[in-house]
């Protein structure tokens, strides 16, 4: 087991789901939930071509840290966050929010909890790109 239970991040690069999973292993943990928030071709019924998202770094990591120590405090023997930054395009993974725990039920729980304390109190921002429109800052999505 790494030196904390639980990690957070953000990166300009590729999400990987099974790096993420890998992390979350445990030999106590019969249940490894994942979340994967995927960037959609469709918001606010207008076509989005691709989203850039922006932070206040330092102020984000804190927070993301916080909710995953949070996660872990309230029953996951370990919590993972990665937040992508920077443009993505439509189809790519934004978000890896997952834990792990000895059953599952509590867990789509956690992951639940999680991502609405995520897009609440972390400091990033999205900026959304459209076909037929100009670019909006898009809040509380």
């Amino acid at each position: 087991m790494s030196p904390e239970p639980y990690s957070a991040s953000l990166t300009r690069d590729p999400l990987s789901t099974e790096e993420a999973s890998r992390w979350l292993q445990d030999s106590t943990c019969g249940a490894i939930h994942l979340f994967c928030g995927v960037v959609r071709d469709l918001n606010r019924e207008q076509t989005v071509t691709r989203i850039e998202y922006h932070s206040h770094e330092p102020l984000a990591l804190k927070s993301l840290e916080k909710i995953v120590a949070g996660l872990v405090e309230s029953g996951a023997t370990k919590a993972i966050a990665i937040h992508r930054l920077g443009m993505l395009e439509v189809g790519e993974t934004s978000i890896l929010l997952g834990v792990s725990l000895p059953h599952r039920k509590r867990g789509f729980e956690l992951l639940e909890r999680g991502m609405l304390e995520i897009k609440s109190e972390v400091a990033v921002w999205k900026h959304e790109h459209y076909t037929d429109s100009p670019p909006e800052w898009i809040e509380g999505s």
